[in-house]
């Protein structure tokens, strides 16, 4: 299937018009802008949830609405439990004994693709956005113009419309609009087939993709080519893996589009989210309400200005601190100042936005705790800590066997373009990757690890080298190990044995 012709096509196509509403619904959440909940839940509220916290103040004038964006707060610690620590990423062949030459050079090559093209930054950037909407598309590109290697690229999956076989990516068309005055909308789609990519421009409408108009048509395509061929290497597959966050999909299980897109993880929190922003609200009309108000005689008023029609403007001057004695009746008692303070039901605001916090992290599939809650007088590391956060570390887990052989592919990929494209001459080779553990045990219980194996005698000591400074390369390595044998006098000769041939 090539690109479409263009013409009164409406655009996304209407088939993705749920899905892409749901996109809209979870990137607003997202976003953390209550301007965009309220603009999204204005634009479904005819079809979506009418007992909506979000759904009601969108036909409602509020003086206060706040906002609480956990969303953001989950999507970003998704990412975290994934990268925050970078990822092992090896070719096996370049650490065997006798590796051969060319491994070695395509590892050296790898290493410096990730750090000089910024790969795990943008690796942390796909893992956030893949946790709120559901998935993300990765892949290398390559621009001579922009840097002398090719480099990871991030797309939305709500820029894209995927098409699956058996649970596998095997085409996939990105869009995004270059240009929109509020009429004229153009924009370029870009579709990825087996060994080849193909890019048009179409001039439509907000809601119509439109003709089919030449790339140098615009400034933003100008310098694309209509198809591109891919390396020989490539020709069997795509140029782009996607990365679905979780599956199944709850939401789109038995459609045979969605359901292979993944599952957001704030798919089915959106009414506990909308609660626990009405809960803030309440809370915060509370405290607005609950500000100490005097009443007061309107005796105790003075004039400090006068309005065009010619009537004073009364005010009480509450700094005063003196007071002229007004004559009254003695029947009618003194004039006295009331003051009025509503208590502020803190802790029931409180118990429930915490109750509402939980669920919603507990739905996303993590613990409170890797939140910050329920962790006073706490201070754990290492196994202590993965017991008390297991629901995370599972969750993680998960996730990881998505990213692993995606992540693996793209870095293949870039090894290919690197030496086709950028001439490097070096063979690529595909790595493994295994991401780290996010929490890292403590000095103290690697070292109770090592004792226990050498103890045992079940590791070598490079083995236990190893296990202690793992951020060691193989120099560094070596000269501990021999400084180590030397101290334990493994290199004096054997006394028995001296003058014997």
């Amino acid at each position: 299937m090539a690109l479409p012709e263009g013409g009164n096509i409406a655009w996304p196509p209407n088939e993705w018009q749920a899905i892409y509403d749901k996109y809209a619904e979870w990137s607003a959440w997202y976003s953390g802008d209550a301007q965009q909940i309220a603009d999204v839940y204005a634009r479904l509220v005819v079809r979506g949830p009418h007992g909506r916290f979000w759904a009601r103040e969108v036909r409602e004038e509020r003086r206060v609405m706040l906002h609480v964006p956990v969303a953001g707060d989950i999507a970003e610690a998704a990412a975290d439990l994934l990268f925050s620590e970078v990822p092992d990423i090896r070719i096996a062949e370049a650490f065997d004994e006798s590796a051969p030459r060319d491994a070695i050079e395509a590892q050296d090559r790898l290493w410096e693709l990730i750090d000089d093209s910024g790969v795990h930054s943008r690796l942390l950037e796909a893992a956030e956005t893949a946790s709120a909407l559901g998935g993300v598309f990765i892949g290398p590109v390559w621009d001579t113009s922009v840097a002398d290697m090719p480099l990871l690229r991030v797309v939305q999956a709500d820029a894209a419309l995927p098409e699956f076989r058996w649970g596998q990516l095997v085409a996939v068309t990105l869009w995004r609009v270059v240009e929109d005055d509020g009429q004229t909308v153009w924009r370029h789609l870009e579709r990825h087939e087996p060994g080849v990519i193909l890019h048009g421009l179409y001039r439509g409408t907000t809601s119509e993709l439109g003709r089919r108009v030449p790339l140098a048509s615009h400034p933003a395509t100008a310098d694309l080519q209509e198809v591109v061929t891919l390396p020989p290497q490539m020709q069997d597959t795509l140029a782009i893996r996607y990365v679905p966050n979780m599956r199944p999909s709850r939401v789109w299980r038995s459609d045979p589009i969605g359901s292979y897109l993944g599952r957001s993880d704030y798919s089915g929190s959106e009414g506990l989210m909308d609660a626990l922003d009405e809960a803030y609200t309440s809370w915060q009309r509370d405290i607005r309400l609950a500000k100490a108000r005097l009443v007061i005689p309107d005796t105790w008023l003075q004039p400090v200005a006068m309005t065009q029609d010619g009537k004073a403007v009364l005010r009480f001057d509450e700094d005063k601190e003196l007071f002229v004695a007004l004559p009254m009746d003695s029947t009618e008692g003194a004039l006295t100042a009331t003051l009025f303070q509503p208590a502020i039901r803190f802790t029931e605001h409180e118990q429930t936005c915490l109750h509402y916090l939980e669920r919603i992290i507990s739905a996303a599939g993590y613990s409170p705790q890797s939140f910050g809650l329920h962790i006073e007088g706490r201070a754990e590391s290492g196994t202590a800590l993965k017991v008390r956060e297991r629901k995370s570390f599972v969750t993680t887990a998960k996730k990881r066997r998505y990213w692993e052989p995606a992540l693996a592919d793209v870095l293949w990929m870039m090894l290919v373009l690197d030496r086709e494209i950028f001439r490097s001459g070096v063979t690529p080779y595909r790595p493994a990757v295994a991401l780290a553990d996010s929490i890292a045990e403590s000095t103290q219980e690697v070292a109770e690890s090592v004792e226990l194996l050498s103890r045992a005698r079940a590791a070598s000591t490079r083995t236990l080298v190893e296990m202690l400074h793992p951020d060691w390369s193989d120099e560094e390595i070596d000269a501990e190990v021999q400084r180590i044998q030397a101290e334990q006098g493994r290199f004096v000769e054997d006394p028995f044995q001296v003058g014997v041939d």
